[in-house]
């Protein structure tokens, strides 16, 4: 009789299913050499045996553990969760597993789960950095670990790059509150020190002064931490200054959700607001007429799709920088979306 904890062996399985050792290799190496009939066999001879494959020692054989790291500032965020939920089920599907870790919006966090990433051997990278800074994504341990950063870029990091185009999303957001009549609008996003917030900052900026709007520097207001708790502090400074305005462009969903709720908590009225990010909630969110709307389904595939060639050691025009138009949707009077033509 097997003793508790015992590890049933390939050769017991073998034996089991009356094949050699080679052939249950095959098995588990999903070699198409094996017949139907032989692979059932051996199958269920695993089954009724209770043999578990060792991954880990497999691992160091073939120096590959078929896992793909992923480093998001935070999941609560619904863009980051909607793209990894994409990207975990096309990876699935190509057989790797997905560990995910969150920074916190943290650099030291940050370094600490590339740290571990690497003492786990990943076989690649997919990275949506905290901030600008990526001299630890240049370390000689990565030398050969494929990586591809989304929704931000890092200067100085030889990687793949997926974006979509916030200066675009933003401009746009600014014509249709101008078109919509309003001459005054204010600013409410995440620090500069952010990839996507410094873009998004830069393009209303530079939208405003295209469409002949007056920058009023009061209303431009930002911090650290683009969540729902800092849009409604953003909001309420806003509201407490003397005549703000009555349009606001909104730098990402949970921005736009806190404002929202801050506005809804002390009933004011005739707030407008235009964000980035199309939100699944969003005809909830009445005081929004417009939304940049990202690609999450094509910027995810794009995404398995240029780490998985570098996987399979195709390195042909490397490193890509891949830049998604963003749509722009325009609420409906009943309620609903519909996408505007660019």
């Amino acid at each position: 009789m097997r003793e508790r904890g015992e590890t049933v062996t390939i050769k017991e399985v073998a034996l089991a299913a009356g094949v050699s050792i080679a052939t249950v290799s095959r098995v588990l190496n999903e070699n198409c050499i094996v017949t139907p009939a032989t692979k059932e066999r051996v199958l269920k001879a695993m089954e009724e045996l209770g043999y578990n494959r060792n991954a880990v020692a497999r691992s160091l054989k073939i120096r590959k553990t078929k896992t793909i790291g992923i480093i998001a500032p935070e999941i609560r965020n619904t863009f980051f969760l909607d793209a990894l939920v994409v990207i975990e089920q096309l990876l699935t599907k190509k057989g790797y597993s997905v560990i995910i870790a969150t920074s916190n919006d943290s650099l030291a966090d940050e370094k600490k789960n590339l740290q571990l990433f690497i003492e786990r051997n990943v076989d690649g990278l997919i990275v949506i950095p905290v901030g600008l800074e990526g001299d630890h994504f240049n370390s000689k341990a990565l030398a050969n670990t494929p990586m591809v950063i989304l929704d931000r870029k890092l200067e100085g990091v030889n990687s793949d790059t997926v974006l979509t185009d916030n200066r675009f999303g933003v401009r746009e957001m600014v014509k249709v509150l101008k078109n919509e009549g309003f001459d005054r609008i204010g600013y409410l996003g995440g620090a500069p020190t952010c990839y996507t917030a410094k873009e998004r900052l830069e393009g209303f900026r530079s939208a405003m002064e295209e469409f002949g709007l007056e920058i009023e520097e009061e209303f431009i207001l930002y911090d650290r931490g683009m969540n729902l708790q800092m849009g409604k502090d953003l909001l309420e400074r806003a509201l407490s200054l003397k005549n703000p305005p009555n349009a606001y462009f909104i730098a990402n969903d949970s921005l736009h959700l806190g404002a929202t709720i801050y506005a809804m908590e002390h009933k004011i009225e005739g707030l407008n607001f235009a964000s980035f990010d199309y939100l699944s909630y969003a005809p909830l969110l009445t005081l929004c007429k417009h939304a940049v709307a990202q690609p999450l389904e094509a910027m995810g595939a794009k995404t398995v799709s240029l780490l998985l060639r570098r996987l399979n050691g195709e390195w042909s025009n490397y490193p890509s920088c891949v830049v998604f138009p963003p749509k722009i949707m325009t609420m409906r009077s009943n309620g609903t979306f519909k996408a505007v033509e660019n």
